[in-house]
């Protein structure tokens, strides 16, 4: 039996997609493909159906190949994980001495990139990021049905800083690594160095520091989007399948394919009144982070 060694686990949209490439550039690391099985999020059942790991065999066959075997560590990266009451539970019972490493940012721009992400992936069906906040604080779900009601939950998702809280009453400090989003935009350098001392691993061969995974672009066909995401019971597993090989296979044809499906889109804004009454809902989340960073450095 093959199972992780390091959990990537959030938080979404803090730079997970990059730390996950430059992770998987390693020639000591083997990083799962999909990045995000999210098999052990098993109070999101849906999602875990959805992604096509819901058993244990099929996650396990994930880290089953040649390249898993030799590679000194195993990591994946599921972002609910941080948020998951069973998870890291799980893991700790199932995994000796894993590690978890979590990307935090300012939960307000955490949020508005988020919000986008869930348009994309049908979760959401609200434009307008206030009304979707709004609808959200009053505990409505939008017009649209998500894969679990816990993804947009947005004050649950902003919430850093209890999720670090669950997290270190679990796993001792000295396991888990934390990576702030703003020097991993501006000195990817030194976070690569503290993330390759933190997993034991060498610093040498150095990524080339690419940003993947912006919130910059939309689908260009609700139609296909659906087809291809929210299929019919009778394509569910046809469709199903399809992702998970497009995900993984290297043909140059597919990734032409894949691009094309998309169009760019203007990075999310939202006012500065809507910025300042966010900040003031998750002064006290922002602050257990910084403390935590703080102790770190």
């Amino acid at each position: 039996m093959t199972l992780p060694d390091v959990y990537l686990i959030g938080a979404p949209k803090a730079g997970t997609t990059s730390l996950a490439r430059w992770l998987s550039q390693h020639p000591q690391v083997y990083f799962s493909v999909p990045k995000e099985p999210f098999y052990w999020a098993s109070d999101f059942p849906r999602v875990r159906d959805h992604y096509g790991f819901a058993t244990r065999g099929s996650y396990e066959a994930l880290f089953d190949g040649p390249a898993a075997a030799t590679a000194t560590l195993r990591a994946e990266g599921s972002t609910f994980y941080i948020y998951s009451q069973t998870a890291v539970t799980d893991i700790l019972s199932a995994v000796e001495r894993p590690r978890f490493i979590v990307a935090v940012r300012d939960p307000v721009d955490l949020l508005i990139s988020y919000h986008r992400s869930q348009l994309v992936a049908l979760n959401e069906d609200e434009v307008d990021f206030e009304k979707a906040w709004r609808r959200s604080l009053a505990g409505r779900l939008p017009g649209v049905e998500p894969l679990d009601p816990k993804i947009v939950d947005y004050p649950r998702v902003g919430a850093l800083g209890q999720a670090m809280v669950r997290l270190l009453n679990l796993v001792p400090r000295k396991s888990v690594h934390i990576v702030p989003f703003d020097l991993l935009a501006t000195q990817p350098e030194i976070v690569w160095a503290e993330l390759t001392r933190f997993l034991a691993i060498s610093e040498r061969p150095s990524p080339a520091f690419e940003v993947f995974n912006a919130s910059n672009k939309m689908y260009r066909s609700s139609v296909l989007r659906r087809l291809t995401h929210r299929p019919p019971a009778v394509l569910a597993s046809t469709m199903q399948h399809a992702r998970q090989w497009s995900r993984t296979t290297s043909l140059p044809l597919v990734a032409r394919v894949k691009s094309n499906m998309w169009r760019p889109e203007t990075p999310p804004t939202i006012a500065p009144e809507i910025r300042a009454e966010l900040a003031d809902y998750f002064r006290t989340d922002k602050q257990i982070v910084q403390q935590l960073l703080a102790h770190t450095r």
